[in-house]
């Protein structure tokens, strides 16, 4: 059978939605790991009872995390963490969206492109050019007039880049014998998202003069206490581990928080939480917060305001005084 053909039977056997990545040099439990695998989840399952569970494979020289149904190894942000140290790269299918191939090396998107759009122009990175030779060489073009259908096995040619680079093969009904697997949360193991911090606009010009001029002591300051009235907000204020996290951060930067920690157990809560609580949004903030670059800590704390409504802005008033005391 033809790299092809076996890669569109892959894509087939896993379905409508589904993301791989490949890990360098590691086995499958610090791939999973890698990925922020709960260690309470850690378990041998067969597809039938992963549901919202990712399965690692070991292929060698690398491993491959199989996430059914998922999507989080195709976040560039998650996939650079994965990178550190080594090579990684990720396929993503989604039938709802555009599909997705991202190569990331020692920490640092190297090559990104939609494999059914693969545009010079589109394509993103630190070496955007690199791969070009072997997408040609699978059939990941763009159209060249609009009767093409260079898009069809978008995620199978893919799959087949993917495969060249690593000199392995996905096997055949890859989650078909019980495979070492996990619930993955980010959360515990890549920095902020840059949607995840307050983005400058006029509505917030007044606030981030006054953050150019503050110290980052001040800066960190500010961002716990925001945290603080947040919690009280959104009713778990006193959370274990949680008023403890944020004196260190005030104090110059928190320390990573543990999956398995008192306030790990409570982030995991607040994540799965409803959206209307608000309690997914605060654990957001909370990661970016708790980062050791003041300005990324401060905008973590403010990007809620971004949601709120038009009316006098007594909140931003209020930072920028903050912000500005001596």
């Amino acid at each position: 059978m033809d790299d092809l053909a076996y890669a569109r039977a892959r894509v087939t056997e896993l379905g409508a939605r589904f993301c791989l990545t490949f890990v360098k040099g590691v086995g499958e439990r610090a791939a999973l790991d890698r990925m922020g695998a709960y260690e309470d989840t850690v378990a041998e399952r067969t597809g039938a009872r992963l549901d919202g569970h990712a399965a690692a494979v070991d292929l060698g020289r690398w491993t491959v995390v199989i996430e059914p149904g998922g999507a989080e190894g195709s976040d560039h942000v998650l996939l650079e963490a994965v990178s550190r140290g080594t090579e990684a790269m990720s396929v993503l299918r989604d039938d709802r969206a555009s599909p997705r191939f991202t190569y990331a090396v020692r920490g640092g998107t190297a090559v990104a492109f939609d494999p059914a759009y693969p545009a010079p122009e589109l394509t993103w990175g630190s070496d955007p050019e690199l791969l070009r030779h072997l997408m040609g060489a699978v059939g990941l073009r763009e159209p060249g007039g609009e009767d093409e259908e260079t898009w069809r096995d978008a995620e199978a040619r893919a799959l087949v880049l993917a495969q060249r680079l690593t000199g392995a093969r996905l096997p055949e009904d890859p989650l078909g014998p019980p495979r070492l697997s996990a619930r993955i949360e980010p959360w515990f193991v890549s920095p902020p998202r840059p949607a995840d911090l307050l983005r400058p606009g006029p509505r917030f010009a007044a606030l981030f003069a006054a953050a150019e001029q503050a110290t980052d002591e001040r800066k960190r300051e500010v961002a716990a206490a925001e945290m603080r009235r947040r919690a009280a907000a959104v009713g778990v204020a006193g959370a274990p581990g949680l008023d403890a996290a944020l004196d260190r951060a005030a104090r110059g930067g928190g320390e990573p928080v543990a999956a398995g920690s008192p306030l790990g157990r409570q982030v995991r809560e607040w994540l799965d939480a409803p959206e209307e609580k608000g309690l997914r949004a605060f654990a957001i903030a909370l990661r970016g917060v708790l980062d050791r670059d003041a300005d990324v800590a401060l905008r973590a704390a403010l990007r809620p305001l971004r949601n709120a409504g038009a009316g006098p802005d007594e909140a931003v008033t209020a930072l920028v005084a903050a912000l500005s005391a001596r």
